[in-house]
């Protein structure tokens, strides 16, 4: 069967959600922090008006005095406030999804990717929105490639593939050639994918059969491709 991109969704999900949770936490610690020191501020500013305000108007020198430290005061928590409003302008928006929606929607994702009727087309769409991109390597002494799936969301999954050796090949199976070569005759490419499917047979490499499949493997042993019979002529 057709390897799937969200086998380890699951504990990516997990990772996510967690490295989110973190992150917020973080966030809301650095503001809960700024705030602490803009009430601060505020107080000291409130409090330096007090005493000006009770100054009298008469002692000119202690109302100037006072002036300036309430402005600078003043000064000091609109400085505070830019801060706190930037902090908020640059938190991502939280998603209404909860967790247990997204693992129900990886879930919803998994079955569209197994479904009979998911072609190559959307499952490639599907992985265009969801990875960012993949990163080979080949672990020479294990005989394995590696892939380094880089997920939009900025999780990263291994996978480990065994390395195909020199002269080994992962041929169909003739008795799957035969049954090809036998359906053609009555039966469309399409068609042929299906029963081979509802058989629990796959290519050489362990893939679900696709019309495009059957086609490639008809055009390789060169099989006749099913031509319907033309209605009898009136």
């Amino acid at each position: 069967m057709s390897a799937s991109p969200f086998q380890h969704e699951g504990c990516d999900i997990a990772a996510a959600i967690a490295a989110d949770a973190r992150e917020a936490m973080r966030r809301d610690e650095l503001r809960d922090a700024l705030i602490r020191d803009l009430e601060a501020m505020r107080y000291a500013a409130d409090r330096v008006f007090r005493q000006y305000d009770a100054a009298d108007p008469a002692n000119r020198l202690v109302t100037a005095e006072l002036e300036l430290r309430w402005n600078r005061a003043l000064t000091r928590v609109a400085e505070m406030e830019a801060p706190i409003a930037a902090h908020d302008c640059a938190a991502p928006r939280r998603s209404e999804l909860s967790a247990v929606s997204f693992v129900t929607l990886t879930n919803d994702l998994k079955t569209v990717w197994q479904a009979p009727t998911t072609d190559a087309r959307l499952k490639k769409r599907i992985v265009r929105a969801v990875i960012k991109e993949v990163v080979a390597d080949i672990d020479a002494e294990a005989g394995e490639i590696i892939l380094l799936l880089h997920w939009m969301g900025g999780i990263h999954t291994e996978l480990r593939l065994p390395r195909r050796r020199p002269g080994q090949r992962n041929s169909t199976s003739q008795d799957i050639i035969t049954a090809v070569r036998q359906l053609s005759l009555i039966a469309n490419d399409e068609l042929i994918a299906g029963i081979l499917n509802r058989n629990k047979l796959t290519t050489g490499h362990g893939n679900r059969w696709t019309r495009e499949r059957v086609t490639a493997l008809r055009s390789h042993y060169k099989i006749p491709v099913y031509h319907p019979a033309e209605p009898p002529p009136h």
